[in-house]
């Protein structure tokens, strides 16, 4: 027993030497270790960032190489389709000229359809046949009158000229429903060259470029009343909402243009208006003085004014009674396409345009009385802007008012009598 507390005691005296020897072991292994990994991280670290310098600029060689192949890319599309775009306007082109070519040869086919041309040679020798004055022969056409009327008939190309038996009527004809009609007459001396073209076979005659397009037109064409009539009823109220628009207009041009200029320093002498209220300031006095001015500017006012309601009320009516006279138009063609069905184009487009007629109209008297109206009623309210700005001057002092005229009165007469004694 005393042997083993013996030995216990060596062991627990000699325990922390052991433990203290062990600790400064591990420790100065802990700290080798520590030193090595930090020399193997720095090695690494270099080693990266060596490795990701090389990288980046492999990167950047690649990014550079895309650019360049998408700007070479961009080039080869643009390229293709240009040349695309290049083919599909040849096409296009192309079929626009096949379209001419069918156009013309069906034009030609249609000149004469037993010998359609088919070839420039073949266009060649007609225009020398048709230089030729084989192509005069006989013919009766239909004068204006209804008359019947005997003579030759010349063709050149697409123009028909005719002339009488007694060379004293002649002239563009057209073909209407089977029958030859004189579309054009001539004058003498035009008569007189178509008469020596077809002696002398050569000269210079007048004909119609536009294949009798213009004298379609210019038989067409119509007269005001002609034009106004196509309205209908709805045209009285429009004229005459312009007539009585005109004359007031007219009459109230005048009375505005007589209306006297207005100053307090004037020397001229005042108009009756002016004079109405100068009256009132001298004869009344405060309160009562300033309600008296003020109603006899009211009056003023609607003297000034008559009638310009009238004009703006043309304004605005006439447009409305113009739409009314379209919609009834309308009603009506379409009552007749009801009918008689909407077969005939020309007829329909015929009774739209009539029943449009009313819409112009009603526009065409609208537009100047509007502006009538404005300027009117500009020059009415100025006047009444200076008939106010006296009035309020004669209400302030009235007396003051009185001296300034007879001073303008005085200073005149003064004027006068020293050109009177000087002459």
């Amino acid at each position: 027993m005393k042997a083993f507390l013996t030995l216990l005691f060596t062991i627990l005296f000699t325990l922390p030497f052991l433990v203290k020897a062990d600790i400064s072991s591990v420790e100065a292994e802990l700290v080798k270790e520590v030193k090595h990994a930090n020399a193997f991280y720095q090695q690494q670290t270099k080693k990266i960032a060596k490795e990701r310098r090389h990288l980046l600029k492999q990167l950047a060689t690649q990014e550079q190489q895309l650019k360049t192949l998408s700007v070479e890319a961009a080039l080869i599309t643009r390229a293709k389709d240009e040349q695309n775009l290049s083919v599909e306007k040849l096409q296009q082109r192309l079929q626009t000229w096949q379209q001419q070519q069918n156009y013309l040869e069906h034009l030609f086919a249609g000149i004469d359809a037993e010998n359609p041309i088919l070839s420039v040679k073949q266009l060649s020798e007609r225009i020398n046949e048709q230089g030729h004055f084989n192509a005069v022969h006989p013919i009766t056409i239909a004068l204006e009158n209804g008359q019947m009327s005997s003579g030759k008939m010349l063709t050149i190309g697409p123009a028909h000229l005719f002339i009488n038996n007694d060379h004293t009527l002649g002239g563009l004809i057209n073909q209407v429903e089977q029958q030859w009609q004189l579309a054009l007459a001539y004058d003498t001396s035009q008569l007189t060259a178509l008469n020596d073209v077809l002696q002398n076979k050569h000269g210079l005659i007048a004909f119609d470029a536009t294949n009798n397009r213009s004298v379609v037109l210019s038989q067409h064409q119509e007269s005001i009343t002609e034009h106004l009539h196509k309205g209908g009823l709805w045209v009285v109220p429009i004229l005459a909402f312009a007539v009585l628009a005109a004359i007031i207009s007219v009459i109230k041009a005048i009375s505005l243009m007589r209306l006297p200029a207005l100053s307090l320093l004037s020397d001229k002498p005042m108009g009756k208006h002016q004079k109405a209220l100068f009256a009132i300031s001298k004869k009344y006095h405060n309160a009562e003085r300033d309600d008296l001015l003020f109603d006899q500017l009211m009056q003023t006012k609607r003297i000034v004014e008559r009638g310009l309601s009238t004009i703006a009320v043309t304004a605005s009516v006439a447009p409305l009674l113009g739409l009314l006279g379209t919609v009834s138009g309308m009603i009506q063609t379409f009552k007749l396409m009801t009918l008689f069905g909407a077969g005939d184009a020309n007829a329909v487009s015929g009774g739209i345009s009539e029943s449009l007629v009313t819409t112009e109209l009603g526009l065409i008297v609208a537009i100047p009385a509007l502006v009538a109206h404005a300027i009117m009623s500009r020059r009415c309210h100025h006047y009444m802007s200076e008939l106010e700005s006296y009035a309020v001057k004669v209400s302030q002092d009235p007396r003051t008012v009185e001296k300034v005229q007879e001073q303008s009165t005085s200073q005149k007469s003064t004027t006068v009598h020293e050109v009177t004694h000087v002459a």
